[in-house]
């Protein structure tokens, strides 16, 4: 019964997961027209979290493997340069920004610290 549970939640995570990282690249990779938006340390937070929970998400999707630590972090690290570099060359209104890549990878870590370190059950 315990592993019917645990397989659950992590199904339950896996839709999550795949469900959050479309949306999340389909709203990096909208193009934005006629709207000003300031740039300012607010944005950087946003990045900050949007990309702690694709960690956190996807983290909790997968079952343990060895490195799994290391692999989740690297492609989602990827995928948040990726995404920058692919609005600076391709997306009308849209420009990468390499603060925005730091605060994806330092909300990244931070979710994979806690997830890793925390003496709390998360979820």
């Amino acid at each position: 019964m315990p592993n019917l549970i645990k397989n659950t939640s992590m199904r339950k995570y896996q839709l999550i997961a795949v469900g959050y990282t479309l949306w999340l690249t389909a709203v990096s990779l909208t193009p934005i027209k006629n709207i000003y938006i300031p740039v300012s340390y607010a944005d950087k937070i946003v990045h900050f979290f949007l990309y702690f929970f694709l960690l956190f998400f996807w983290f909790k999707a997968l079952p343990p493997f060895k490195n799994k630590t290391s692999i989740v972090l690297l492609i989602i690290i990827i995928w948040g340069i990726v995404i920058e570099f692919l609005q600076e060359i391709f997306i009308p209104g849209r420009t990468g920004d390499v603060f925005d890549a730091l605060a994806n990878t330092a909300g990244s870590i931070t979710a994979l610290l806690l997830l890793k370190y925390s003496k709390i059950k998360i979820f």
